[in-house]
């Protein structure tokens, strides 16, 4: 065990066209050689994040050298920063670069979060000499599937907060850093943007929302792009995975709004890793949000056990880490091997392990949509149940994009006063353009550990228009507790039709009033329904400002749309035009 260590600061990472990169090195004082943990963070490479998953100074302590470096154009990094474009030359360069530091063994390994977790991607699939493992957490690699698109529809929460919050600040001081009396007075003025979030969010059209410093234009550059812009295929990463042939470690949240991304990226290695007779990567999810590994979310409290500093007895999350990285790297591991997938099942609250994901013991359950045309609000007579209906009503609402149904809870990454993670949708089930479908009070445990999907038979006044799915827990003291949710814009309904799959198709209108199937994938959950608890679904048409507003006029124009119709929607569920959602129904 190392008790000494040396650091050394903005270290310069020569890129291959010339660019010098910034790092700070944290070494073990002895000779080694030592292998070498690599992160990439646009968020400044000085600034403790939540992102980075591994403590730097407990990993130097167990014998590896730490590498943190801020990407090109971000802090101290020279370049021009624009968003995922350098990483996979960049990543190469630095894997390269840290393979060959002084004392080093050669190998590299590269851990971190979300931004930091693509940067991982990026670098691994060209292949760069030394590397030897991943820990991606928290992250995605299809740009559609929750970064600039959910569903086909734009990410406006997360992309404006993301933007102005997390990374305008670094910009702005970059800018004006000689610049002080400027600075005063530009940095202020950012600040008052990014406390106006709630309120900006509101703005028809989005492009009118003031930038004076082009700060927007990257999201302004990626919203212009349609799903079924060939440019996509470019920065995401769906047919690159099988370039990527070292072990990984793959780390979600329940609440995470890349959930949906990280267990692909899990099932592409996966398979893979079939295919080849390798090792299985490792999976873990608990009931997180993003960035944040607290027991408590939103408004529940899932034991210290689920948090990341006990993670089931086994350790913190940098332990648990760095026993992956040990046994990759072939180091002595005196923890036993744990099973390839550990699971955190919400209202048990506690830990499973199998040997793969999907869970081989679960068995699809439909649980089929009825009504007698009264479903709206959680006092409607929406109901749950096992057997396709017999009646034949529809139920009805009217959505109207100037008074959308708000967001509260669920897999946010959104100014703080959002509140992310397991909230009451309460407020939300009282209105009239929210229809609730709700089981009977289970009697014995019933648990669902899986993908989940709905499939909805709709129509609709609008040639556009959105439906937004959200599973829900109903205790018997009413709370409804949302579990997760997915949208589906009726235009690029082919493209998404397939859950845990995005094929780019060209959009189709919906003829008003016709009946249509559509698919929303609402990703995955893992809980247990306690005796007395039921399931719900609820199925409305917006939740905003996560998700931006359909204006149900069929024009995809997103930055300069403005004029906004009310639409009459209509979810249809009889024997021939069941809707449903299914659950894999694990037995207890």
């Amino acid at each position: 065990m190392v008790h000494e260590m040396l650091v050394s600061q903005h270290v310069p990472v020569p890129m291959r066209d010339g660019t010098v990169l910034r790092a700070n090195v944290f070494r073990p004082a002895g000779e080694g050689p030592f292998p070498v943990l690599l992160t990439r963070t646009p968020y400044g490479k000085d600034v403790a994040s939540g992102m980075l998953g591994v403590d730097p100074l407990r990993a130097v302590e167990r014998g590896y050298i730490v590498v943190i470096q801020d990407v090109r154009g971000r802090y101290r990094s020279e370049g021009e920063w624009l968003p995922f474009l350098h990483e996979f030359e960049d990543g190469y360069d630095t894997v390269v670069w840290a393979a060959n530091l002084a004392g080093s063994d050669g190998r590299v390994a590269m851990f971190g979060g979300s931004y930091f977790g693509m940067t991982q991607w990026q670098a691994a699939v060209g292949q760069p000499p030394g590397l030897a493992a991943l820990a991606p957490a928290i992250t995605w690699g299809n740009h559609l599937n929750g970064s600039v698109y959910r569903g086909g529809a734009h990410e406006l929460g997360m992309g404006l907060d993301w933007y102005l919050g997390a990374l305008a600040p670094g910009e702005v001081m970059r800018r004006y850093a000689g610049k002080p009396l400027d600075l005063l007075t530009r940095l202020p003025a950012l600040i008052g943007a990014i406390d106006a979030l709630p309120s900006l969010y509101a703005t028809l059209p989005p492009a009118a929302i003031p930038d004076e410093e082009g700060l927007l234009a990257p999201l302004r550059q990626y919203a212009a792009l349609p799903p079924d812009d060939p440019g996509w295929r470019d920065l995401n990463l769906d047919d690159r995975y099988d370039k990527v042939q070292v072990p990984t470690f793959h780390v979600a949240g329940w609440y995470d709004i890349f959930l949906g991304e990280t267990l692909r990226q899990y099932g592409a290695m996966l398979r893979l890793a079939e295919a080849r007779g390798t090792q299985k990567p490792r999976l873990m999810i608990g009931p997180w949000t993003h960035g944040n590994f607290a027991s408590f979310t939103g408004e529940i409290e899932f034991g210290m056990a689920g948090s990341g500093l006990l993670l089931g007895y086994q350790g913190d999350l940098t332990e648990v880490h760095l026993r992956f990285f040990d046994r990759a790297l072939g180091r002595p591991v005196l923890w036993p091997e744990m099973p390839s997938v550990e699971v955190f099942v919400m209202g048990e609250n506690r830990w499973r392990y199998f040997p793969t994901w999907p869970v081989a013991e679960a068995a699809e359950d439909r649980w089929y949509l009825a009504s007698g045309g009264q479903a709206n609000t959680s006092a409607g007579d929406g109901r749950l149940q096992l057997s396709p209906p017999d009646q034949a009503a529809a139920d009805r609402y009217v959505y109207d994009p100037l008074d959308p149904v708000p967001t509260i809870g669920g897999s946010l990454l959104m100014p703080a006063s959002y509140r992310p993670g397991a909230r009451d949708q309460g407020p939300n089930e009282a209105r009239q353009d929210v229809l609730c479908y709700t089981s009977d009070p289970f009697a014995k445990p019933y648990t669902v550990i899986g993908p989940v999907s709905a499939t909805l038979q709709v129509s609709s006044s609008a040639p556009d228009t959105d439906f937004v799915a959200r599973l829900v827990d109903v205790y018997p003291d009413g709370r409804a507790i949302c579990l997760t949710d997915g949208i589906v814009r009726a235009r690029w309904r082919r493209t998404y039709s397939v859950p845990g799959e995005i094929r780019p198709q060209a959009p189709e209108l919906l003829r008003p009033g016709e009946i249509a199937p559509v698919t929303i994938d609402l990703w995955a959950t893992g809980i247990t329904f306690l005796p007395g608890h039921r399931l719900r679904l609820e199925v409305t048409s917006s939740s905003f400002p996560r998700w931006d507003r359909n204006l149900n006029t069929g024009a995809d124009e997103f930055l300069t749309a403005q004029t906004a119709r009310p639409a009459e929607q209509k979810v249809h569920h009889d024997a021939e035009h069941p809707s449903w959602i299914a659950l894999p129904h694990v037995p207890s």
